[in-house]
């Protein structure tokens, strides 16, 4: 299929390449000193869908680079003697700046009309100026490692030590106050432990094995670079250091996410309607449960992707997950169209109807109350995860069991189908993977595929 949209940021090379060049914002160009972000594509056909998937991709990269500088955007980078020195700076400024006292007098009167305002480490050097510099962190290595590596422009390494920083925090361990000649063994082991308690919010899913180690190899590096290059008043041990990671296998024996049981998703649906804010939440809800699609596929549909009249499945309500203006599909593969039934299509005649009362084009959000900015995709993203934790948290008042996530309705539906006997051939769409065989990906219509799986799903009864 040809595209001939024009797309941006493109510089054509002499020999045949297609480079990606968008210049970065002044205030991220000052924080990198990289002007701009460019990479030479691996497609050099623009009327591809492969290259443009490519360009999503790339742009995605660039707004991720943008969002990490900014989020690290006036943090201080300084090294505790950088600190240190800054501080003395500032207490010959203090009290130069007052006159006709001595210097203790000079120092009382400073400490009481900053009150609580003064940086704590001033604060301490205007008491006692030879009190020394503070003790170098964890979050002090971390610094220093990507200063002297040249990494802060590399956005994928920078946002892997993000995360590693924030497993740190779960694991009770506070980088900007733990110093380095501090460290322990026990610290390792709780780092080790926080590692393997991980399980991912919507998902339910824990660390790979390899997982944990890449980032663990981080922290290992992190310390030891430290440990090379800064002078320390007594030995540094690294606790990060052969750790005993759990076998691979372990964990693919864990289950970590479980179907719902029936009676635990009447309760969570009783506690959704009678507390939740927001109305359609409930809607929302119901409409997960009958289809078993992703939170995001249901919770930024457009009005255009419910067809409640079924004008081309042969009457039968349905459901189209498509890209759209709220969000876009990876893999195109997962698109597909559903058949609507039982309470979920109840709930969402009424929900559609109101919002067609509102005056909701077909180009508006089903759920605005989730669905609020139109192709953005951080935006996206972070109503994603606000969305995802409002449902954990009516999952979690009722379920005492940390298997059951969101994403568990998805395996009560695919369970249900198997229950029913359902082929692989009809439970693939609800799970949203392609086709397993030519025949499946390529023959038959919409409507016949749709009255199949309407079928199934009348009989499995979700």
């Amino acid at each position: 299929m040809a595209i001939t949209m024009k797309l941006k940021h493109l510089i054509a090379l002499k020999n045949g390449s297609i480079k990606f060049r968008r210049r970065l914002p002044v205030d991220v160009y000052q924080a990198s000193g990289k002007q701009f972000f460019e990479i030479t594509m691996k497609n050099s056909d623009t009327a591809t869908v492969d290259f443009h998937k490519e360009f999503e991709a790339l742009m995605r990269e660039w707004q991720a680079l943008v969002d990490t500088y900014r989020a690290r955007k006036g943090a201080d980078v300084r090294s505790p003697e950088e600190r240190y020195k800054d501080a003395l700076r500032q207490r010959t400024e203090f009290l130069t700046g007052v006159t006709g006292l001595d210097e203790w007098e000079a120092r009382d009167l400073i400490l009481e009309q900053m009150g609580p305002k003064m940086d704590p480490l001033v604060r301490s050097v205007l008491i006692n100026p030879e009190a020394g510099p503070p003790a170098f962190t964890l979050e002090d290595a971390r610094n220093k490692y990507v200063k002297d590596k040249g990494i802060a422009a590399n956005i994928k390494k920078m946002q892997r030590l993000d995360r590693a920083y924030e497993r740190l925090t779960q694991a009770g361990l506070n980088a900007k106050e733990l110093a380095l000649v501090d460290l322990r063994k026990a610290h390792g082991q709780a780092w080790l432990d926080a590692l393997k308690a991980y399980r991912n919010e919507n998902t339910g899913k824990p660390y790979a094995v390899d997982t944990m180690q890449r980032m663990t190899t981080d922290l290992k590096a992190i310390v030891n670079h430290a440990i090379s290059f800064v002078d320390f008043d007594k030995p540094v041990t690294n606790p990060f250091m052969r750790l005993p990671f759990p076998e691979k296998d372990q964990l693919k024996a864990v289950e970590v996410v479980t179907s719902m049981p029936d009676k635990i998703l009447s309760d969570i649906t009783a506690r959704i309607d009678e507390r939740s804010r927001i109305p359609e939440l409930a809607t929302l809800w119901r409409l997960l449960v009958v289809t078993g699609c992703r939170l995001s596929e249901i919770g930024f549909l457009q009005m255009k992707d419910v067809d409640l009249e079924g004008s081309q499945t042969g009457g039968i309500p349905v459901v189209h997950i498509r890209p759209n203006e709220f969000r876009r599909i990876k893999d195109l593969g997962g698109m597909r169209t559903l058949p609507l039934t039982g309470e979920g299509l109840d709930a969402a005649r009424k929900h559609i109807a109101q919002r067609r009362s509102e005056g909701a084009s077909l180009h508006d959000a089903v759920f605005p109350a989730y669905a609020k900015v139109k192709n953005n995709e951080n935006a996206t993203a972070t109503a994603a995860a606000n969305l995802s934790k409002t449902l954990m948290k009516h999952v979690r008042a009722v379920a005492t069991d940390d298997r059951l996530v969101v994403h568990s309705l998805r395996h009560r539906l695919l369970d249900k189908l198997r229950d029913a006997g359902a082929s692989e051939a009809v439970r693939d769409p609800f799970a949203g993977h392609s086709p397993r065989s030519t025949g499946d990906k390529t023959y038959g219509s919409v409507e016949a595929r749709v009255r199949e799986l309407h079928r199934w799903i009348e009989k499995a009864a979700p």
